[in-house]
């Protein structure tokens, strides 16, 4: 049970870096759209990237809906890990918890995956064939959702048939 309290540990440094990333680049996007001078970040917007002065702004937006569904995969991730250490295998919650982080896991991949695409295509003019090492980390993320629905589906079969054995003995 050492890894999965390493895990536990790696997944509250994950997720509190990327609350506290998120939050910061919340703040620097409200003084950029307040219109604040500021010297601590060179953060600027090229306007003549975009079609309209709205899709960055949109374009935010939906990056921020990526990262909250990423974040809420990777916090149903850390309650499976706690349940991992209390060593109890068969229970109910534990496999919900897993499918429901691999489902989000594979719907922010993919999302950030067609972000991405569609923001190379309508902001910088460009189509993309072929992989690049971001694909490859979405695909990845998809592998590690799929791979948590597997192994909630592996749990919710020693489950059952773990109950059919405690009835027939």
């Amino acid at each position: 049970m050492n890894s999965a309290k390493t895990l536990y540990s790696i997944l509250n440094v994950i997720i509190f870096l990327l609350l506290m990333g998120i939050g910061l680049g919340v703040f620097f996007f409200l003084m950029l759209l307040l219109g604040i001078k500021q010297d601590v970040v060179n953060l600027r917007v090229d306007l003549i990237n975009f079609k309209t002065e709205a899709m960055p702004y949109v374009y935010t937006v939906l990056r921020l809906g990526v990262y909250v569904i990423f974040i809420n995969a990777l916090w149903n991730l850390r309650k499976a890990t706690k349940l991992f250490l209390k060593n109890d295998f068969y229970n109910y919650k534990l496999i919900r918890v897993l499918e429901i982080s691999g489902k989000l896991m594979i719907i922010s991949a993919i999302s950030a995956w067609s972000i991405d695409w569609i923001s190379d295509v309508f902001f910088k003019f460009r189509i993309s064939i072929g992989l690049s090492e971001t694909t490859l980390v979405y695909l990845f993320v998809i592998a590690i959702g799929l791979f948590l629905m597997l192994i909630s589906k592996v749990l919710n079969d020693a489950k059952t048939m773990k109950e059919e054995n405690d009835l027939t003995i």
